[in-house]
């Protein structure tokens, strides 16, 4: 089967959802933002060629790496900000998906193991239907408000402004196939991961 997709608002739990499925039986998981970074820090020719012809050679440095500063000051500096986010997205989704297949080549990953994908924007870009299906973690408003200041040293005002320009935790778990409800201890939602992968397991591998 194809691997399954996590998803959440911000502050919302997804990493330690991520760490109890891998604990509960998922044999792989694999961070889209983490490897989008790493693009960042090691990218592909036509990324790299592709950022170049679209925000000149400044945000690439000297030694190849794609300067994460010298690229925001540039998607920030005109008014078209949609669309050069759009540009960017071009460019850096398929690089992503591409280093996505090269992990999972790399760890031998079989069609009948049960594997994540972390997309933190899963349903903002479109990326659900790539998967078999989609878990989402879903926190509270004001407990993902209070995560949010705590985690990131914010102000009140600043954590909603934060979440005021994202798709909301509770679309997010419209949206998906299952959700995981992270409003109580972390026990509560390790069982609740470890429940879900049993489900998993008996619904989708044996068939």
């Amino acid at each position: 089967m194809k691997p399954l997709a996590l998803t959440g608002g911000i502050a919302c739990g997804k990493t330690t959802a991520g760490h109890f499925l891998l604990e509960a039986g998922f044999s792989h998981i694999y961070d889209t933002d983490a490897i989008c970074h790493d693009l960042y820090d090691d990218p592909t020719p036509e990324l790299l060629d592709g950022m170049r012809k679209n925000w000149g050679g400044d945000v690439v440095t000297r030694n190849g790496r794609i300067d994460r500063a010298a690229l925001s000051k540039r998607l920030f500096s005109g008014r078209e900000h949609a669309d050069a986010f759009a540009a960017l997205n071009a460019l850096v989704h398929p690089a992503v998906e591409q280093r996505l297949r090269e992990l999972m080549a790399r760890d031998a990953v079989r069609g009948d193991e049960l594997v994540l994908v972390e997309v933190p924007l899963l349903f903002e870009i479109g990326w659900e239907t790539r998967y078999s299906h989609t878990i989402a973690v879903w926190m509270p408003r004001e407990m993902q408000i209070g995560r949010l200041m705590a985690r990131n040293g914010l102000m009140r005002e600043e954590a909603e402004s934060r979440l005021s320009v994202q798709m909301s935790a509770d679309a997010k778990l419209a949206r998906a196939d299952f959700g995981l409800i992270n409003n109580g201890s972390t026990e509560h939602l390790r069982k609740q991961c470890f429940e879900l992968t049993a489900r998993l397991r008996s619904s989708f591998i044996r068939q």
